[in-house]
C-alpha cells in the first residue's frame, strides 16, 4: 500500500542529491565517479534488479557500446556500472534544467547543433580516442524488447578508425519466471510520467544485462554494415533464446562491475 508514496518520496531526495552534488566543484574524473554512483543508487531507488551475463569489456581500453534500446531506465543501468560509460546525445539536451548538468556531470557527448552525423562522429572519436567506454542507440528508437531492430552503422565507424572493440549488449527484461517483461518499454505514444508510473508501481523490475563477444574491428567482420548485422544477430539471440537456452546462466552471479 505504501510502496508508491515511499518510492515517490525517495525519488524525490535523490534527485535533490543529484542537483546538488552536480553543483559541487569536483575535478572532472570525480564528477563521473559520483554520477556513476547517483545512477547505480537511483537503479536501487526504482527497484531494479541487474544480473550480469558474460564478460565486460576491458575497463582500462576503450569500447564501443552497441546494446539494444528498451527504455529510459536504460541510461542508469548502463551508466551505473563501473567502467562508467558515457553517452552520446544532442547539444540541447546539456541545456535542460536539472537534466542537463546531470548529464555534464557524467562525461556525457554532445553533438553540435545543426551538424549532423559529422558532429556525432567527431564526438564518438573523441570519446574513444581519450579510453573512454561510449554507448550509443543504434537503433535510433526503442522496443518493447522481444527483438532489436536495425542498427544503423554510421556511427561505428569512429570505432573502426579508432581500432577499438565493439561491444554489442543485449538488455532484456524478465518476469520472475524469466518471460519477457514489458512494463519498462517506453515506446509508441508512450510518455514519461506514465512510464515512471508503471517503474513505481512493480513490486520490482529485473533486467539481464548480457555481454556478447565482442567484434574486433578487420577480424570478424570488414565493414561497418557487417559489423551492425554482426551485433545484430548476436543481440537477437539472446533476446529470443535467453529464457529457454541453457548456455546462459539461471542465476548469474552479478559482476563488480555492479559494485557500488
Amino acid at each position: 500500500m505504501w510502496r508508491v508514496p515511499v518510492r515517490i518520496v525517495r525519488l524525490g531526495y535523490h534527485l535533490l542529491r543529484g542537483i546538488t552534488l552536480s553543483h559541487l566543484p569536483h575535478p572532472p574524473m570525480q564528477r563521473r565517479r559520483i554520477a556513476q554512483q547517483w545512477l547505480a543508487d537511483l537503479n536501487r531507488v526504482l527497484a531494479v534488479d541487474i544480473s550480469i551475463h558474460g564478460s565486460p569489456p576491458d575497463p582500462d581500453a576503450a569500447a564501443l557500446w552497441l546494446p539494444n534500446h528498451v527504455s529510459w531506465l536504460d541510461i542508469p543501468l548502463l551508466g551505473g556500472m563501473r567502467p562508467a560509460p558515457v553517452f552520446l546525445s544532442k547539444s540541447e539536451v546539456g541545456d535542460w534544467p536539472v537534466v542537463g548538468r546531470l548529464a555534464r556531470a557524467a562525461g556525457t557527448l554532445f553533438m553540435r547543433r545543426g551538424s549532423g552525423a559529422d558532429s556525432a562522429r567527431d564526438a564518438l572519436a573523441e570519446g574513444l580516442t581519450s579510453g573512454r567506454h561510449v554507448v550509443i542507440f543504434a537503433e535510433g528508437t526503442t522496443s518493447d524488447g522481444a527483438d532489436v531492430r536495425r542498427l544503423h552503422p554510421r556511427l561505428i565507424q569512429p570505432a573502426i578508425d579508432a581500432d577499438v572493440p565493439i561491444q554489442p549488449v543485449a538488455l532484456r527484461f524478465t518476469t520472475e519466471t524469466g518471460a519477457l517483461d514489458r512494463r519498462a518499454a517506453f515506446i509508441d505514444d508512450d510518455h514519461l510520467v506514465g512510464s515512471l508510473w508503471r517503474v513505481l508501481r512493480a513490486r520490482r523490475l529485473q533486467v539481464a544485462v548480457h555481454f556478447l563477444d565482442p567484434i574486433l574491428p578487420g577480424e570478424a567482420a570488414v565493414t561497418r554494415d557487417q559489423i551492425a548485422r554482426l551485433a545484430e544477430q548476436r543481440i537477437r539471440h539472446v533476446l529470443k533464446n535467453a529464457a529457454s537456452d541453457t548456455s546462459f546462466p539461471a542465476n548469474p552471479v552479478s559482476s563488480s562491475i555492479l559494485r557500488s
